[in-house]
C-alpha cells in the first residue's frame, strides 16, 4: 500500500459490486421509513435479521428482537395521527464481504392529539446500524436509535422528562 493511501473509504470509487451493495443498503433506510409511516409491521420486521437487535430505549421505547419490537410498535405508533420519517446523510462502511456498519441522521415529524389539542412532535436522532448480506440482499442486523432532540408541545415535554430522568444515567436529550 502506498504511504499516501487513504486509511478510510471517504471519496474512494467503489467497484460496481460495492455500488450495488451501497444502493441496496440505502434502500433499507428508505424502506424502513416508509414501513414505519405506512404502519406496515410485516414489511418493517422483514427488513431485519430475525435474531437482530432493535434498541429504541433512548427515545422512550423498548429494546428487543425485530419480532418483539414489531409487536410493540402496533400500540406505540397508534398514538400518532401521522408520522413522516426523513433519513439523510447515510454513511456506510464495509467491514467484510458480507457485513457493514452505518449511521444516518433522522428527522421524524409526528402528529399527535394530546390533552385534546393537536400537536406536532419532532424527533431528531441518529441511527447506528449493522448490516449483513442475506442471499442476494442486505438486512439490518442491529439498529440503535440515539435520540438527540425532541420538540413540540406538552407531549414532547412529557416524553423528554421521561427520557431525561436522572436515574437513566444517560445524557439529556435536547429540546
Amino acid at each position: 500500500m502506498p504511504a499516501d493511501a487513504p486509511t478510510h473509504q471517504d471519496g474512494q470509487i467503489p467497484d460496481p459490486g460495492r455500488l450495488a451493495d451501497l444502493r441496496a443498503i440505502e434502500d433499507l433506510a428508505i424502506a424502513y421509513a416508509y414501513a414505519v409511516d405506512d404502519r406496515d409491521w410485516v414489511r418493517w420486521e422483514a427488513l431485519f435479521q430475525p435474531d437482530g437487535l432493535v434498541d429504541y430505549t433512548r427515545s422512550g421505547g423498548i429494546k428487543g428482537t425485530p419480532a418483539e419490537v414489531a409487536e410493540w410498535m402496533v400500540g406505540a405508533m397508534a398514538t400518532f395521527a401521522f408520522t413522516v420519517h426523513t433519513t439523510a446523510t447515510h454513511q456506510i462502511r464495509f467491514t467484510g464481504p458480507d457485513t457493514a456498519t452505518g449511521r444516518a441522521h433522522v428527522l421524524n415529524r409526528n402528529g399527535v392529539e394530546w390533552h385534546g389539542r393537536p400537536e406536532l412532535f419532532d424527533v431528531g436522532a441518529r441511527y447506528e446500524d449493522t448490516y449483513v448480506r442475506v442471499g442476494t440482499g442486505w438486512r439490518i442486523a442491529s439498529r440503535i436509535e440515539h435520540t438527540t432532540s425532541l420538540s413540540g408541545g406538552a407531549f414532547a415535554d412529557m416524553i423528554r422528562s421521561m427520557i431525561n430522568d436522572p436515574s437513566s444515567g444517560l445524557p439529556p436529550v435536547f429540546g
